[in-house]
């Protein structure tokens, strides 16, 4: 049976790598797409806008990365 404590870990690293995410995209969206733009505006430059919000995605994929080991580490000891 799984250690609650070994659950909670992992909750909470999921619950905080999809709040970094869903930050990233929206301060994204709204800094490059939001202010001035016609709807018609926003689908043609979103090739723009997805070439500044990837690199933002693989930064938090790297540090939930990092996250999730830490966490398997604490749960092997």
């Amino acid at each position: 049976m799984p250690k609650v404590k070994t659950i909670f870990y992992c909750i909470i690293a999921v619950v905080v790598s999809s709040a970094l995410n869903f930050m990233v995209f929206l301060e994204s969206y709204k800094r490059l797409a939001f202010p001035y733009m016609h709807e018609e505006q926003r689908v043609e430059n979103a090739p723009y806008i997805f070439l500044y919000i990837l690199p933002g995605f693989v930064l938090i994929a790297i540090i939930s990365l990092v996250l999730f080991k830490i966490i398997a580490n604490n749960m092997n000891r």
